[in-house]
C-alpha cells in the first residue's frame, strides 16, 4: 500500500493502541501532533509526507509518523513509510532535588500527600507520577513483612510504562507509616492485612463513569491526566512550590532518587536500571549524569591564585 488515509478511525485506533504503551506525558503530546496532521492531511504517502515534515522541527514530532509505522505493523496493516532524521539534539541532563529540597517538599505537603510523595521518592528507585495515582493497598506484600516489621517491604508495580511489571523496595520506615495510614484509613482485614483499592485519593473518585463503560483504555489514560493535573496544581503548585521557591517538575523526584542511589548509595547503574524498569540502560544513564553538587564536593578545597 502506498498511501494511508487518515480517517478519524485510524485516529482513534492509533490513540487507543497508544494508551497501554507509552506514558502518559508521551501520549498527550503525540496525540497533539497526530490530530494536527490527520486534520490537515487526507493521507499520508511520500508525496504528502514533505509537506507534512515541514511542520515537524523535532524529532519527537516526526516520531508520530513512526508510531503509525509500528501501528501498521502490530495490526497487520501493509503501510510503512520512510522519516527523514534530523540531527538531534543533545539530551538534557534532567532537574535534580538534594535531599535538603527533597524533605522540604515533604514538609510542605499536606497529610497524606507527605506519604505520597515519600513513596515516589523513596520506592526502588523511584515511582511515576502515573504509578503512584494507580497505586493500591494490594500492590504491596503485606504477609512477608508483617512477619518481620523490621524488614523491608515490597511492592509490585502493576503495568508500568510499557505494560510491564516490576518489583521495588520499600524502605522500613515508609512501611511502618503506610501501616498506620492504612489502619487509619481502616482498610485492615480480619487477619490485620491491608486490602483494597487506591492509596491515596486525588480529588474527585467518581471520574467519567460512562465513559469507563465503553472504553476503558481511553478511562484510564483520561482518569491519570487528571488525577495528576488536581495532584500538581493543589499539592505542588499550592503548597511545595511555595515552600521551595521554584518550580517542581514531580517527575524530577523521579531523577533525583536515580542520582541518589547512583551518587550517594552507590548501586551500581545496572540495578538502577532494572529499579526504574527501563528498557535501555542508555536511558538510566542519563538519570545518573553527575550533579553539579558532587563537582562542587570534589572542589570544594582547592586553592585560589
Amino acid at each position: 500500500m502506498d498511501e494511508l488515509e487518515l480517517t478519524p478511525l485510524l485516529l482513534a485506533n492509533i490513540t487507543s493502541w497508544m494508551l497501554p504503551k507509552y506514558a502518559i506525558g508521551t501520549t498527550s503530546t503525540r496525540v497533539v501532533y497526530l490530530r494536527k496532521m490527520f486534520k490537515s492531511n487526507k493521507v499520508l504517502s511520500r508525496d504528502s509526507l514533505r509537506s507534512i515534515m515541514r511542520g515537524m522541527k523535532y524529532q519527537h514530532q516526526r516520531a508520530c509518523i513512526v508510531m503509525i509505522n509500528k501501528y501498521c505493523y502490530d495490526n497487520d496493516i501493509d503501510f510503512s513509510i520512510i522519516v527523514p532524521s534530523i540531527k538531534k539534539q543533545a539530551m538534557k541532563i534532567p532537574d535534580v532535588f538534594s535531599p535538603a529540597e527533597v524533605k522540604l517538599i515533604i514538609q510542605a505537603a499536606p497529610k497524606p500527600y507527605d506519604l505520597c510523595i515519600r513513596c515516589i521518592f523513596n520506592m526502588g528507585a523511584g515511582l511515576r507520577i502515573s504509578e503512584i495515582i494507580k497505586f493500591s493497598w494490594n500492590h504491596i506484600k503485606w504477609v512477608d513483612w508483617l512477619s518481620n516489621q523490621d524488614n523491608y517491604g515490597v511492592a509490585v508495580i502493576k503495568s508500568g510504562k510499557g505494560s510491564k511489571d516490576r518489583a521495588v523496595n520499600i524502605p522500613k520506615n515508609l512501611m511502618k507509616d503506610l501501616y498506620k495510614y492504612a489502619k487509619m484509613e481502616e482498610v485492615l482485614n480480619e487477619f490485620k492485612i491491608p486490602v483494597g483499592g487506591m492509596i491515596f485519593n486525588f480529588g474527585d473518585s467518581d471520574y467519567n463513569p460512562e465513559l469507563k463503560t465503553y472504553d476503558i483504555e481511553q478511562w484510564k489514560h483520561e482518569y491519570v491526566k487528571s488525577k495528576y493535573n488536581w495532584f500538581r496544581y493543589n499539592i505542588l503548585q499550592l503548597k511545595c512550590e511555595k515552600a521551595l521557591n521554584k518550580h517542581i517538575k514531580i517527575h524530577s523526584l523521579r531523577h533525583s532518587r536515580a542520582t541518589y542511589l547512583y551518587e550517594v548509595e552507590k548501586v551500581p547503574v545496572e540495578k538502577i536500571q532494572i529499579l526504574l524498569g527501563h528498557s535501555s540502560i542508555n536511558t538510566t544513564m542519563l538519570y545518573t549524569k553527575i550533579n553539579p553538587r558532587s563537582v562542587f564536593e570534589m572542589i570544594k578545597d582547592t586553592g585560589e591564585v
